[in-house]
């Protein structure tokens, strides 16, 4: 009685991907913390673990930088990955149609 359970949950991998300055940042540290946070721009990636219900598997966002150099290495995240969160800016629509294209690669790549 009132024993918990002694394995660990499995956490599921969640991509936080879009163009830079779009707000993945943001939008994390909201979900994580519920508040807005001043950001600067994503060098690299962050990395935040989302603790959910008792049910379900804990959440690792990665959010990885957007800036065009970095967008050919966001292929490197996709294994293991269960879900993918593509952040758009819709105030910033001369860069739609960019975020469209970027969008469109990366759900046709193939492993």
């Amino acid at each position: 009685m009132g024993v918990h359970r002694s394995k660990p949950q499995k956490q599921a991998q969640v991509l936080l991907l879009g163009l830079d300055g779009s707000g993945k940042t943001t939008l994390l540290y909201k979900l994580k913390y519920n508040e807005i946070v001043m950001t600067v721009p994503t060098v690299g990636f962050n990395v935040e673990t989302l603790e959910t219900d008792r049910s379900s598997p804990g959440l690792t966002v990665w959010d990885v930088g957007g800036q065009k150099k970095m967008r050919p290495h966001w292929r490197h995240y996709y294994t293991d990955t269960a879900g993918l969160v593509f952040v758009v800016d819709s105030w910033d629509q001369k860069r739609l149609d960019e975020a469209r294209k970027e969008l469109h690669r990366v759900i046709s790549i193939r492993e």
